[in-house]
């Protein structure tokens, strides 16, 4: 071969030395493609595995949003018993209330008698020590007339 038939060659679309570089531009697009696919499937793999987090965090989230509501439901169900009760003691709780004035009525009766039977007392006291306190009468020198004898 001649030195143009070589240039020639090295120009013409379809001679060898044009086949070496698609070689490369075909290794290098392949790898290019494989870094890429790599990528997107660790891409993937991480959304993927984001998603499963989120999913993790949304089912325990359901787990306590649904214990806190059978909570919640439990104290209605709590507060309503109380409240039955108190509308059924509502009957019992008025006649206590009369019972305890009623007996608050009685303590200041019991507060008065006692008032009184101190009073009586200071005052049988009195009348006692005035009694036995004065001297008695003089005894009478003679015998006293018996009526009818004469």
């Amino acid at each position: 071969m001649s030195g143009s038939q070589e240039d020639a060659s090295a120009a013409a679309p379809d001679g060898q030395a044009q086949e070496g570089a698609p070689a490369a531009v075909d290794a290098a697009s392949q790898r290019a493609f494989d870094s890429m696919a790599q990528y997107l499937q660790a891409e993937l793999e991480s959304s993927a595995s984001d998603l499963g987090l989120l999913e993790a965090l949304n089912d325990a989230s359901i787990e306590k949003y649904e214990g806190m509501s059978r909570q919640a439901q439990d104290m209605l169900a709590h507060a309503y018993k109380i409240k039955q009760t108190h509308n059924e003691m509502k009957a019992h709780i008025a006649e206590v209330d009369s019972l305890v004035e009623s007996i608050d009525g009685l303590e200041q009766v019991a507060q008065e008698l006692d008032r009184y039977s101190l009073q009586l007392e200071n005052k049988f006291r009195q009348l006692r020590d005035d009694a036995f306190a004065s001297p008695p009468p003089p005894p009478s020198l003679g015998r006293p007339a018996r009526a009818g004898s004469g």
